[in-house]
């Protein structure tokens, strides 16, 4: 009888602990599975958060060149492409290393006409601000707006 008795204790114990185990176990299960979704959201709103923020320089290089501060822009424009080789380098998305890459080969050529002080390096800019703002408009999914025209 005694040891009937300690049987049923251990299968009672065993019951408990898998009802009280189990819901446990699923709910931090589903709380993983939650993790990784808002994860992978974070890191995309990040991205494009980025690229904004690379838009922004840009314009703010581009607002230097206009108002013929070229070596204020020349400073802007060497951490622009910095920052753009160091996106590159760290982006999974294909299209937008493409698009990043092609800004980074007109480096050299704005660096060298914003040293000199030349303002057609504004002409040289104006690709770069077109080929940054199709990239946010298409990283957002926007309505598709036409890309700005060059300025005068």
């Amino acid at each position: 009888m005694k040891r009937a008795g300690v049987i049923i204790g251990i299968v009672l114990i065993l019951i408990a602990y898998v009802f009280g185990y189990w819901p446990q176990h699923k709910a931090a299960q589903q709380a993983q599975e939650q993790l990784k979704i808002v994860s992978a959201r974070l890191d995309e709103a990040q991205s494009q958060m980025y690229l904004c923020r690379l838009h922004i320089h840009l314009l703010a290089v581009i607002r230097q060149t206009e108002q013929k501060n070229f070596g204020t822009a020349s400073t802007l424009a060497s951490s622009f492409f910095d920052e753009v080789r160091d996106h590159v380098a760290g982006t999974k998305d294909a299209s937008v290393k493409s698009a990043l890459q092609s800004i980074l080969q007109q480096r050299d050529a704005v660096t060298a006409a914003l040293a000199k002080g030349d303002p057609a390096s504004l002409s040289l800019l104006q690709p770069l601000e077109n080929t940054m703002f199709s990239l946010v408009d298409k990283v957002y999914g926007g309505p598709n707006f036409p890309a700005p025209a060059a300025t005068p």
